[in-house]
């Protein structure tokens, strides 16, 4: 497989981000929970100061750490914390930052109340991206960032004690805040993705996403590894078919997201298609040779909801956080549990 390691050489550690957003009610819950007096700041000696959030019953969450199948109890101020910091870089804006604080605790919010939660362990929520969002702990944050750990850490707190308790609704209801690290410059909508229509995750322009210099990626096959792989997918090709011929046009949206692709004649949906070949996006071109098949990405993750560049693009030009939320969830309040 050439090329294969070139294309996720930069991988923010979400979103795909994830479906953070199965529309089931997979990510987000209700809970009542307000502000604690969250002070952080740098010591001379490099430390960083905690002070301790509310830890009453109504302001702590479980977690299931799947990678380690236990659960974890903490405040919701360390647990969005870690789930910012486990979701978007921590040299993006303070902006952007608190836009994906206040997602990453609506989630959590709407998860919390969850009915129904025998699959993660009676736990609140999940850091298995694949299902929720990610969290990181705190030694996890020493680890990944290093030398930058007191930095890095004293930004994260002081952004998510700004936000905290700030959730964002629709028509009086806890949203699923839905994210994804780079669009294709025009977020998707949960309908085309998903299949069931959100009037706030709906398409809209993203600038600034095309400049990302992950924005585009490219991965070829061979000729047996594409009809090995296709095969999985139930797609049955003679290994003497010309690839130009059995390949056919895409159907995609405005965004360009393949909704359908033939495939000799055999309907595949671009989702899978993107799990099936490891794509960062369901958002490609195919081009072929006689002996390989290219795919050319644009954007990475399922793009529906607020792109993580886009919203460190649109703070870099002045935007504060309400404004980047509410202009990649249309329609949408911003409340706050203190109000």
């Amino acid at each position: 497989m050439k090329n294969y390691v070139v294309s996720i050489i930069f991988i923010f550690i979400s979103l795909i981000i994830t479906p953070v957003a199965v529309l089931s009610g997979d990510v987000a819950s209700d809970s009542s929970t307000t502000i604690a007096n969250e002070k952080n700041t740098q010591s001379n000696s490099g430390n960083i100061d905690k002070t301790d959030s509310d830890t009453s019953e109504e302001s702590v969450i479980t977690v299931f750490l799947s990678n380690h199948n236990k659960n974890i109890t903490m405040s919701e101020f360390e647990y969005v914390c870690g789930s910012v910091a486990a979701e978007m870089p921590l040299s993006y804006h303070e902006e952007a930052l608190k836009a994906q604080a206040v997602a990453c605790y609506t989630n959590c919010i709407r998860l919390k109340n969850s009915s129904d939660k025998s699959k993660i362990n009676g736990a609140d929520i999940s850091n298995d991206i694949t299902i929720h969002q990610a969290y990181i702990t705190e030694d996890e944050r020493k680890e990944k960032w290093g030398d930058d750990f007191n930095k890095y850490e004293s930004k994260l707190r002081s952004v998510v004690t700004e936000v905290l308790g700030e959730y964002i609704t629709y028509d009086e209801k806890i949203c699923v805040a839905a994210f994804s690290a780079i669009c294709t410059g025009t977020t998707e909508s949960a309908e085309n993705v998903w299949g069931s229509k959100t009037p706030y995750l709906v398409s809209v322009k993203s600038e600034g996403d095309k400049l990302s210099p992950t924005y585009s990626s490219t991965v070829t096959f061979s000729k047996s590894q594409f009809i090995s792989i296709m095969k999985d997918l139930g797609v049955s090709i003679d290994s003497k078919a010309d690839l130009t011929e059995i390949i056919g046009k895409p159907k995609t949206t405005k965004a360009g997201t393949v909704l359908t692709i033939k495939i000799n004649s055999k309907e595949v949906t671009g989702s899978n298609m993107r799990t099936a070949f490891s794509l960062r996006s369901p958002a490609f071109k195919i081009t072929t040779t006689e002996d390989e098949v290219t795919f050319n990405v644009s954007g990475y993750g399922h793009g529906v909801g607020m792109s993580q560049y886009g919203a460190d693009y649109m703070a870099r030009q002045g935007s504060t956080y309400d404004e980047i939320l509410k202009h990649y969830y249309k329609g949408v309040e911003i409340k706050n549990h203190s109000d």
